[in-house]
């Protein structure tokens, strides 16, 4: 065989090696694709459904918040939020000036987020429509808008520590926004869209990817806007003309213990809550608790009453305004001798009081006192409720009768106070305090809670002892210390408070510094609501409760019975007298 024909089959056996070593390849590279689609398919799918498919939340429409009538006091609406993929913008220095200036932003501030090695940033939320059209007339690479929630609050700061307020991000962080949350803000959804490498949309989401939103509950409050509004107008009268620290006013159906309205000052916009010191937030109806002084006495005169220990005529010697007891001596305002217990109460007198409270006995004061539900939470609806501060029974000593008889010893909140007044009001029964009256669901209607039936089932008194001690403090607004809520409309009742305020150190009361009160409730003797108006440390015009508090509480019983439609009361003996307009 010659060169050539050894160098054909040479040439031949090479091919045939290639060949061989090309199929192997090919019967190794086909094995691995059956492994792969055998035994790790789905692993490699699960993959590929991370890079093409995208999970995005669907938000669940936050319930409203309404009043009592159904005026919109809390709702959402959808707003644009600008974002961005930084490392899809070419120019990051160009596009920090361009939003900057769109936007109002800093343009430090935009170039550094833009300049993350991140693939989403926030650039502004919750923009204006004028923004948002202008952002997108820059048409600038990387720079995305998608819809989000935003909170609004169509009254403004009307009753803002009741209704509350949420973060940018839709969570309730005060007030009923914050009790009612979970039920408010509903269940989110999800879907997975179909996208390309750039994370851009290319296919809607199938059905079978799609879990629908729950939308939240809407709540409707016990609270009348128009009443709330007289309380606010009318305790900020009270707040320019005595500047105090804080003060609250609260409007109670008798009844049911409905609250028509909550208000409390310094207050604050829930549409920008960081624009005000987080004092402001704090719910003074609800969250502090005070000695509320000569305002606690109808609650002891009633519980002498029912004990049987007193009747309304029954006599103490006074003393002429100074009584030592032990080594504590007593003073009232005037000088007193002789006073019925019904006088003690229209003329306020801490001697006559004490008195009563000593025949009362210390035992079945404090047994009462608890029946008044003192000392504990009411269980309102609202977050940051005091129990009020009442020492366990063994730590009373013969002191404390006298003290408790007059308001002091003992701290309750207004809101725990005006129930004890809606008590002495209706018939002798405790009325449950509460602000949510329905729970119903945004879309479908379905109730899941209503107030209705709701009522106290406590009778700390007895009708009649209620009946009497109504009787005793329409005294007190007529001929006593709460004359500055006299009306020739309605026949109102009530009690004056003028209590000295703790020292800083805890140690004493103040002289200079007073919890100027007065609670009433109207009109006598089918009452309807009860009325407080309470301000801390008073700087002008006086500081006793009646000069104080009485005005307002007077005004905001006028307009709010006007306003519920209630009958004008007969002629009171005294204003026919000429006594008073």
């Amino acid at each position: 065989m010659g060169d050539e024909g050894r160098a054909g089959r040479g040439l031949r056996i090479r091919a045939g090696a290639a060949m061989a070593l090309v199929l192997v390849a090919f019967l190794l590279l086909a094995g691995r694709l059956g492994q792969m689609q055998i035994s790790q398919g789905a692993e490699y799918r699960r993959l590929a459904d991370q890079q093409q498919m995208l999970d995005r939340e669907l938000a669940a429409w936050r319930g409203r918040i309404l009043d009592s009538r159904g005026r919109l006091l809390a709702s959402t609406v959808q707003r644009w939020s600008v974002y961005a993929d930084p490392q899809a913008i070419a120019d990051p220095d160009g596009a920090a000036v361009l939003l900057g200036s769109t936007l109002d932003l800093p343009v430090g501030r935009l170039r550094e987020r833009l300049a993350r090695d991140r693939s989403f940033v926030w650039i502004k939320r919750q923009v204006t429509e004028r923004e948002a059209d202008a952002v997108r007339g820059l048409a600038l690479p990387g720079i995305h808008m998608r819809r989000e929630s935003k909170r609004l609050y169509p009254q403004g700061r009307l009753a803002a520590h009741v209704i509350g307020f949420t973060d940018i991000d839709g969570r309730g962080l005060a007030g009923i926004e914050a009790r009612m949350d979970a039920l408010l803000r509903g269940r989110p959804g999800s879907e997975s869209v179909l996208c390309d490498g750039g994370r851009r949309i290319i296919c809607p989401p199938a059905g079978n990817r799609t879990r629908e939103p729950f939308d939240g509950f809407d709540v409707q409050l016990t609270l009348d806007a128009y009443v709330q509004a007289i309380a606010e107008e009318e305790l900020a009268a009270a707040v320019r003309s005595h500047q105090p620290e804080c003060a609250t006013a609260l409007v109670m159906d008798v009844l049911d213990g409905s609250l028509l309205a909550m208000a409390s000052w310094p207050d604050f916009d829930p549409q920008a809550p960081a624009d005000s010191p987080v004092r402001n937030q704090r719910n003074v109806a609800i969250c502090d608790a005070y000695e509320f002084g000569s305002s606690f006495k109808p609650v002891v005169a009633a519980l002498a009453l029912e004990d049987g220990t007193v009747r309304p005529e029954t006599t103490f010697d006074c003393h002429q305004g100074r009584w030592r007891i032990g080594r504590r001596t007593l003073n009232d305002v005037h000088a007193y001798g002789l006073l019925t217990v019904s006088d003690i109460l229209c003329h306020s007198s801490n001697i006559g009081m004490a008195q009563v409270s000593m025949a009362l006995g210390l035992e079945r004061l404090y047994a009462g006192i608890r029946r008044f539900g003192f000392g504990r939470p009411t269980g309102i609806a609202l977050p940051g409720e005091s129990g009020g501060i009442m020492r366990p029974f063994r730590t009373w000593n013969d002191y404390s009768v006298v003290s408790v008889s007059f308001g002091q010893e003992l701290a309750v909140t207004a809101l725990s106070l005006v129930r004890a007044f809606a008590a002495l009001a209706n018939g002798g029964r405790l009325p449950q305090p509460h602000i949510v009256r329905s729970i119903r669901h945004t879309t479908t209607g379905r109730e899941i809670y209503s107030a209705s039936g709701a009522l106290g089932a406590t009778h700390p008194v007895s009708a009649a002892t209620s009946g009497q001690v109504l009787t005793m403090m329409r005294r007190v607004v007529e001929e006593g210390t709460g004359r500055q809520a006299i009306s020739a409309e309605y026949a109102l009742a009530g009690k004056t408070g003028t209590a000295q305020l703790l020292t800083e150190d805890g140690r004493g009361y103040s002289n200079s510094r007073h919890l100027s009160t007065f609670v009433a409730v109207g009109p006598v003797p089918d009452c309807r609501i009860a009325v407080l108006v309470t301000l801390k440390a008073p700087t002008r015009h006086g500081y006793y409760g009646g000069t104080v508090a009485g005005p307002a509480v007077r005004n905001i019983c006028l307009r709010t019975l006007r306003h519920l439609r209630v009958p004008p009361s007969e002629p009171s003996p005294i204003l026919a007298l000429g006594a008073h307009p």
